[in-house]
């Protein structure tokens, strides 16, 4: 695979999506970045191609010529519905790395959750785990899923709990057992598409770890 890398970004609109796609546009090694959504935002970069999709019907040639996908999509039961949730976390996600496969791309590195499994009796930690395991067997050349714990960051969007949680956890949690900063979260993911780590599945405390050893 060449130095300079293409990447498809699903999920750039979201909060770590969007510190994600900050890095990229950054990253000297990245050579052009596309990300796919319901909407553009508003940033003018030569290395970035905006495309408005329907997740409902992605096109056969969305991921042609690129290197590496990322995806951080992702919602909640509370905002978006049952269905509505395992529509975007799973049948859209699935449809991503689909096409991801079908275009040749080497790379695919997936946002889960800690907890992540396909037997839990949980609906969001069973979804997300049905999906890692699927994206893991799809046959990439390279495959990382991320299981963070609660993620440090400010959203757009209230979510209630974490809202109380975030301050204890970011205060209390030293050996980030239970939470990390979606920044940590974004840079191990730039810092993997060019030294892929020995295993495929990353644990909070392994991301949390990976983090610390790469250099600001």
């Amino acid at each position: 695979m060449s130095s300079q890398y293409k990447v498809m970004l699903a999920g750039a609109t979201g909060a770590t999506g969007k510190l994600v796609l900050n890095k990229l546009l950054e990253a000297d090694y990245v050579e052009k970045v596309t990300t796919i959504g319901r909407r553009k935002q508003e940033i003018d970069n030569p290395k970035l191609e905006q495309r408005i999709v329907n997740f409902d019907e992605l096109p056969d040639d969305l991921c042609a010529e690129h290197d590496v996908a990322i995806c951080t999509l992702g919602t909640t039961r509370a905002k978006s519905g049952k269905e509505g949730f395992i529509k975007v976390d799973k049948t859209y996600i699935l449809a991503f790395a689909e096409k991801c496969k079908e275009a040749g791309v080497n790379q695919f590195h997936l946002m889960s959750s800690q907890g992540a499994n396909a037997d839990s009796m949980f609906l969001y930690t069973q979804i997300k785990g049905e999906v890692d395991k699927t994206v893991l067997g799809m046959g990439f050349e390279h495959a990382v899923v991320y299981r963070p714990a609660v993620l440090l960051v400010e959203r757009e969007e209230f979510r209630s709990l974490e809202v109380l949680v975030r301050p204890l956890l970011g205060a209390l949690d030293f050996r980030r057992n239970w939470s990390i900063k979606s920044d940590d979260v974004a840079k191990v993911m730039l810092h993997n598409i060019k030294s892929f780590p020995e295993k495929d599945i990353l644990t909070n405390t392994e991301i949390y770890a990976i983090a610390k050893s790469i250099a600001d």
